[in-house]
């Protein structure tokens, strides 16, 4: 906020004073000028910030305030420049400089590098584009979903910090509401839950990608674990589909990528014909993950499998998904 001196002689008694919005982050609101009245009278105000123009005209009162919005201004600094005419009541009049500069910032970029994220210490790092000021942090999970705990964190103007919080129960969501040192505000949303499905595995035939009729029964066990996870959690969690597709050693590397990959892709088929309407993704990793570890040209039926896991984001790598490459089902 600032504060304007009050210069002629109708000001004398601070008829008027000015604060003032001068800087804001891109579509949080506008920087402003506010004039509090502490006599009688009327106020015109205009003012000029580039080629744009503002006007206010309105009559004060002891204890009023009034707000003139410099709303349209694009990104960056801009410097503003105008008066305010003031005529009091009993005939006094006089004339305050205006002179300030504002700035509109972009919106304030934040960040919390997964690996510094540890769910068990209830910790992470959050990263910012501008020094920050304070984070209150929320926390849901648990059984029903709901708010399980939080904290608020007081920053002295860095813009990276090691943010913690208190909470009972499994971690669904967290959410980071971060005010930077303009007073802008913006919230980062973490969605690091994720649930590997149990189940019992798909026997593949060596060499193919198609489901065998009496393996369907494996499928439909799991389906019924997803499903009770998408009612319990589906209205808190933008819930995914992630399926993984491995094969055993029996051929070449290449060959065993590509069926890998129809391997998960007849698994999320599968799934979105029995019901699943959320976005699936797949990703082979061949020969490269062995459930159980053979020499090569083996036909360990164990290798031929699939990984499924729901989460809202995709999982992070692991010893089973060492890779983040996962592809879209139409």
């Amino acid at each position: 906020m600032l504060a304007f001196a009050l210069v002629t002689a109708a000001f004398a008694q601070n008829a008027v004073d000015v604060s003032a919005v001068s800087t804001v982050s891109d579509g949080s609101g506008s920087p402003s000028l506010t004039f509090h009245g502490n006599t009688a009278g009327h106020i015109d105000v205009t003012l000029s910030c580039g080629s744009r123009r503002y006007a206010l005209k309105q009559a004060i009162q002891p204890g009023s305030s009034h707000t003139l919005s410099l709303s349209g201004l694009a990104q960056g600094q801009h410097a503003c420049a105008g008066a305010l005419d003031l005529e009091t009541d009993d005939g006094a009049t006089g004339r305050m400089p205006l002179d300030l500069t504002v700035a509109v910032l972009p919106p304030l970029q934040l960040s919390a590098p997964e690996d510094q994220l540890d769910l068990d210490a209830r910790s992470l790092l959050l990263v910012s584009d501008r020094p920050m000021k304070s984070v209150e942090v929320t926390v849901y999970g648990g059984d029903q979903g709901g708010e399980i705990g939080g904290g608020q964190v007081a920053l002295a103007g860095v813009t990276s910090a090691p943010i913690s919080w208190d909470s009972q129960g499994e971690v669904l969501r967290i959410d980071l509401l971060v005010t930077d040192t303009f007073g802008s505000r913006s919230t980062l949303t973490l969605l690091p839950w994720s649930y590997q499905i149990p189940h019992e595995d798909v026997v593949f035939a060596s060499g193919k990608a198609d489901i065998p009729p009496d393996e369907v029964p494996k499928l439909e066990a799991a389906w019924s674990h997803i499903d009770q996870t998408l009612q319990k959690y589906g209205n808190i969690v933008d819930m995914e589909l992630f399926v993984a597709g491995y094969t055993d050693t029996v051929g070449d590397a290449a060959a065993n990528q590509a069926l890998s990959e129809r391997r998960a892709r007849a698994i999320a088929r599968w799934y979105r014909s029995r019901g699943f309407t959320r976005p699936i993704h797949t990703q082979g990793f061949g020969e490269t993950v062995l459930a159980v570890g053979t020499p090569d040209e083996s036909a360990e039926a164990a290798n031929r499998r699939c990984v499924y896991v729901l989460a809202a984001e995709a999982p992070r790598p692991s010893g089973d998904l060492p890779r983040a490459r996962w592809t879209a089902l139409p």
